[in-house]
């Protein structure tokens, strides 16, 4: 049966998922009989020592990105986030194969779930439905305990996290953010810019996503928290430097339109350092994944100088982010206590500012939607809402049918509209399915 879903449009600006990609390796090199090779097919850090090694200049495009996104520990630095020394919270399981279920994908053709998870290069994917495991699967060398890089999934967790500190009154959202970092006085972007603005990316700066544009500010955003290696231009400057430099975009004030700029998670980053006087990975331990109750730390890159990559950096395994993603569902309580508070919860869910997303792009998409506090909002009938990274990194929340989705991805290129919109459509169809 073709469990019916809401018509997507195909025309989704590119920033919408962070940035440019790059050109695909050539296909006869990544594919074997009609799926993608996995890392260990590819010859990836095989051999002692190995005879093909990663590149660091592009170690998170394909074919590179098949081995990188789960060894990120292993050529970047990062933190350690502390699980802490509690019992991990069981994940029940209902199994159904949910493998056959079919959709109706781009140009209405109709695929399975199946053959999305093929064609999206997934390397993990899990559903819960009311809390239970319904589906789980693995693939390119990945185990339920590997933990896999969440690209820009990492904002909305960070968006999530920050939510802590409004709620206890150490982190004002109406405040400038020169309350807590000072050395923003008189930078040309961010100088003048609220909590609020930065949560909801409504800054107006000169910040380009385009990665194929050596001139962009992300290729140098990127070099700044340590992803190019040592060499890199900038590097040693470190990302909160690097914030300090943005420009202003003079053509229209802060606070009136959305506008997808990676750093500003990063300075959100900065103002959890500042509110919580604690580094990033060793709140984000303490607020929430020793809570959890998960099986694993957790990771996150860190620039030279220390400072974490709030943008992008979290590595988590696949079950692990999934118990997070239904803690956000259960309004923010899980493991038999209240995590986040239910009103930043609702905050996410319902207090957007549609006018500010109304000029842009995705309005075309979700025409009642908006972004509030690094989260998408679709406002579609079932309320979904998601947190999405390049690459083909996912957690999709269906309150009406209780669900919640993670995937992750090795996607060759970076920001491959057409298979990040099918994974979407894919998660939709599974989510509206359990309303039947």
């Amino acid at each position: 049966m073709i469990h019916p879903i809401w018509n997507f449009k195909r025309a989704l600006i590119l920033a919408s998922v962070c940035c440019i990609g790059l050109p695909q390796a050539d296909a006869q090199d990544t594919m074997v009989e009609g799926r993608p090779k996995t890392a260990a097919e590819l010859g990836i850090m095989k051999g002692t020592p190995p005879s093909r090694t990663v590149d660091i200049s592009a170690w998170d495009k394909g074919p590179d990105n098949r081995w990188a996104f789960q060894h990120i520990s292993e050529f970047l630095h990062v933190a350690n986030i502390s699980r802490g020394s509690g019992p991990a919270v069981p994940l029940e399981t209902a199994f159904d194969d949910l493998s056959g279920l079919e959709f109706k994908g781009h140009d209405n053709e109709t695929l399975t779930v199946a053959e999305m998870l093929v064609r999206t290069y997934t390397d993990g994917f899990i559903v819960l439905q009311d809390g239970d495991v319904i589906f789980e699967k693995y693939f390119n060398g990945m185990t339920p305990g590997t933990r896999h890089l969440l690209m820009s999934v990492s904002k909305s967790v960070t968006g999530t996290l920050a939510g802590i500190l409004v709620n206890d009154g150490r982190l004002d959202p109406t405040a400038a953010i020169t309350d807590y970092i000072p050395e923003m006085t008189g930078a040309p972007g961010f100088g003048d810019t609220t909590v609020r603005q930065v949560l909801d990316m409504t800054t107006s700066i000169v910040f380009s996503e385009d990665y194929a544009d050596p001139d962009a500010e992300v290729v140098a955003h990127e070099a700044t928290t340590a992803w190019r290696g040592e060499t890199a231009p900038l590097a040693k400057e470190g990302v909160y430097a690097f914030a300090t430099t943005i420009e202003k975009n003079p053509s229209r004030p802060h606070g009136q339109q959305f506008h997808y700029a990676s750093i500003n998670t990063d300075v959100l980053g900065w103002l959890i350092e500042r509110a919580s006087g604690q580094r990033f990975a060793e709140f984000f331990s303490d607020a929430i994944w020793s809570k959890l109750g998960v099986d694993h730390d957790g990771q996150i890159t860190v620039d030279y100088k220390g400072a974490a990559a709030a943008n992008g950096g979290f590595v988590l395994t696949l079950r692990d982010l999934a118990r997070f993603a239904q803690m956000v569902l259960d309004d923010g309580f899980y493991n038999d206590q209240q995590i986040v508070s239910s009103g930043w919860i609702d905050d996410i869910r319902f207090n957007g500012n549609n006018s500010a997303w109304k000029p842009t792009s995705y309005a075309e998409t979700w025409p009642n939607g908006f972004y509030r506090n690094q989260w998408y909002v679709t406002k579609d009938d079932h309320g979904s809402f998601f947190a999405v990274g390049v690459n083909g990194q996912h957690i999709w929340i269906n309150p009406t049918t209780r669900t919640v989705i993670v995937k992750y991805s090795s996607l060759p290129v970076s920001a491959d509209k057409d298979n990040i919109v099918l994974g979407w459509l894919a998660m939709d169809a599974i989510s509206r399915s359990f309303s039947d």
